[in-house]
């Protein structure tokens, strides 16, 4: 075999080359502190390394999700403590005007306050976090959360519906907020108002900013008597395409019932419905007849009687086929809402066991506000309590004309303590009982003189209506607690996770420098050996012994 000059020249290069290569690759480990460097080096190992470090990514986000949300449920928490701050202001307030001895002055300089309580809580509803968001607004984080609604004449919830949500894990959400319709909007409330508004919960609630409001106004002496009023549940901002066909509904008022038609056409939202509902000609002119009102309540679709009181009522039901405008608005077909009169109230302290008044005859006299009069007299053995409700209820409604107490006031069929109402409707609306004769009003818990005016009573039910949202508040702000504890919980799971997927990640990617160190001593020799055989082998040649 011979072998070339060249040849073994470019063996020695060759040689030097592959030690080259071999050092560059360990002084790049050294550098980078990785033992592989491209996925050629361990295609097992990287394939590894990117998994793990994709988990590793992934939990770093879950991380910053986690501090999002537990900025933006500190910022929630601060405004729930403020409207709590609020009402418990509020509360003091209504116990401080209920007392006998305040003034008309007095109450005035109180609603004063009330509607700078108002204002604050308008304001804390309207909380944004550090993005301009929000925060009780929900999926809707760039619209204020209430506003006021000349319309309906209060404030209304104009947030979306949906809670925001992140992920604080690989299968964990949690809320970062809640939505300002729980949280100040539908209120368990046992005011007169709320008794007149209708919804698919068929729950008497009130909005903490109706409460204040009704509040203010009673301070001052003037009152909104309550109109009958029937409310959607649907959500119907960005309102409804009705391109394939026109849909109708019967609605019912104080003056009769009539077919109301939505035309034809693709409604981008709620308010170009009801205008285009209050637009057409033959719908305008049964409205006007029904005494029924048309409108926007925030959000959803709503009617009204256009009378005040116990006689105004409204129903709405489908016109055959599907009922698909119901379906989409919220409304139940069928239901009826009724209006209330405002009137004071008068209940006695306890129970009546007493109910043989044959042997012990009792009458007391009844009065309303203008001064008209009844003596109502008691002397039956009666059977139960029933009965005894009853012979009252007879003679109420005998005592008809211009001084008579029938249909002014009325006695409530179902409680017990007996309760009196004034069923009239003002701010002057008032009962008052007096003892004639014998002990019916001792044997009730009534005492001689007692007197319930719509202001009293109207107080009083802003009074109940404040624990309500204070007990509401508490129960949201029980959440936030859950919430945030949930955070520190799965933070300090995350942080686990991650530092495990680091520690194996390193014994799969890091460089053991030890091993490598002494690596490249050996290939260091090595090219310095090859570097001198190759010096050596490049003079040898047959020319030289020539």
């Amino acid at each position: 075999m011979r072998i070339s000059t060249s040849w073994a020249q470019q063996l020695g290069v060759n040689a030097m080359n592959a030690q080259q290569v071999k050092m560059s690759k360990t002084q790049m480990q050294l550098s980078s502190g990785l033992n592989v460097l491209k996925p050629s080096d361990d295609p097992a190992a990287a394939v590894r390394i990117l998994s793990l470090q994709e988990n590793i990514d992934k939990t770093t986000q879950y991380q910053d999700n986690i501090a999002m949300v537990r900025s933006r449920l500190n910022i929630e928490e601060g405004s729930l403590g403020t409207a709590e701050n609020i009402m418990f202001r509020a509360k003091e307030l209504t116990l401080q005007a209920l007392n006998a001895t305040v003034t008309t002055e007095d109450r005035l300089a109180i609603k004063a306050e009330v509607d700078q309580l108002l204002e604050q809580m308008v304001g804390v509803a309207n909380t944004r976090n550090a993005n301009g968001e929000y925060v009780f607004s929900g999926d809707l984080s760039t619209t204020p959360a209430v506003s006021w609604d000349p319309d309906v004449g209060s404030y209304v919830f104009q947030g979306g519906i949906n809670q925001r949500s992140l992920d604080i894990g690989p299968e964990r959400k949690v809320a970062d907020g809640d939505l300002g319709s729980n949280v100040f909007i539908n209120i368990e409330s046992v005011s007169q108002e709320a008794n007149a508004t209708l919804n698919a919960t068929e729950l008497d609630q009130r909005s903490i900013f109706d409460t204040l409001q009704a509040l203010s106004m009673s301070l001052q002496g003037s009152y909104e008597v309550p109109e009958a009023t029937v409310t959607g549940d649907r959500f119907m901002r960005f309102g409804v395409d009705y391109s394939g066909g026109a849909e109708s509904f019967t609605l019912t008022g104080d003056g009769g019932s009539a077919v109301i038609t939505v035309p034809v056409g693709n409604y981008k939202t709620l308010d170009e419905v009801v205008s285009a509902i209050n637009s057409d000609a033959t719908n305008a002119t049964a409205l006007s007849g029904m005494g029924v009102e048309v409108r926007s309540n925030g959000n959803q679709m709503e009617f009204a009687s256009l009378t005040q009181g116990k006689t105004s009522s409204i129903s709405i039901t489908s016109v055959g086929g599907s009922g698909q405008f119901l379906t989409d608005f919220g409304f139940t077909t069928g239901v009826i809402a009724k209006g209330v009169d405002l009137g004071g109230s008068i209940t006695g302290t306890q129970p009546s066991s007493f109910l043989n008044y044959q042997d012990s005859p009792s009458s007391f006299e009844l009065n309303d506000e203008k001064g008209n009069k009844q003596v109502i007299t008691l002397g039956t053995n009666y059977l139960n309590q029933a009965a005894l409700i009853t012979d009252i209820q007879v003679q109420i409604a005998a005592s008809t004309g211009p001084a008579g107490i029938a249909g002014k006031i009325e006695l409530d069929t179902t409680a017990n303590p007996i309760e009196f109402r004034s069923i009239s409707s003002g701010g002057s609306a008032s009962v008052q009982i007096k003892q004639v004769s014998g002990d019916f009003l001792k044997n009730t818990g009534f005492e001689s003189g007692d007197t319930g005016r719509v202001y009293s009573k109207t107080a009083n039910d802003a009074l109940d209506d404040i624990d309500a949202a204070l007990d509401n508040f508490l129960k949201i702000r029980t959440t936030v607690g859950a919430r945030m504890r949930a955070l520190d919980d799965q933070e300090s799971q995350n942080e686990k996770f991650v530092l495990d997927m680091t520690t194996t990640m390193s014994d799969v990617q890091d460089l053991d420098f030890a091993e490598a160190i002494s690596r490249f001593n050996i290939e260091q020799t090595a090219l310095e050996a090859a570097q001198q055989a190759f010096s050596r082998v490049q003079n040898l040649s047959l020319f030289n012994f020539l």
